[in-house]
Parts: structure tokens; C-alpha cells; sequence
């Protein structure tokens, strides 16, 4: 698991920017957004960042740990 979460962790990253960017536009280009529909993006691309780091940490880690 954790050598598939270091190898994905780049991929974290960008679906992070991507659902991040979706969430900002709804909020702001339409009229009445929905925002559990925009919340549930944003939680959504925490979670794409938390996966990230640690995958980063795992693809960093020193050899003897």
C-alpha cells in the first residue's frame, strides 16, 4: 500500500488542483451555487492533499526507516 501511495502521490497532487479549481469556479461563476456540491469539492481536494504528502513522505524516506 504504501508503495502504490508514493507512486500515486503526484496524481494526488493534481486531482487536488483539479477539484479545487471545479470547487472554486461553481462558487463563483454561478448565480446560486450549490455548496454542499462545493464543499464536498474542497473536502475533497484536502483529502487529495493529505494522500500527497504522505505519499511524498513514503517516496522520501530514507532507506533504513
Amino acid at each position: 500500500m504504501k508503495r502504490w501511495l508514493a507512486r500515486l502521490a503526484f496524481s494526488f497532487l493534481i486531482l487536488a488542483g483539479l477539484l479545487a479549481w471545479t470547487g472554486y469556479k461553481e462558487l463563483t461563476t454561478r448565480a446560486r451555487p450549490d455548496k454542499v456540491r462545493v464543499g464536498l469539492y474542497f473536502v475533497a481536494a484536502g483529502m487529495s492533499v493529505g494522500l500527497a504528502a504522505r505519499g511524498f513522505k513514503e517516496r522520501h524516506r530514507g532507506e533504513n526507516e
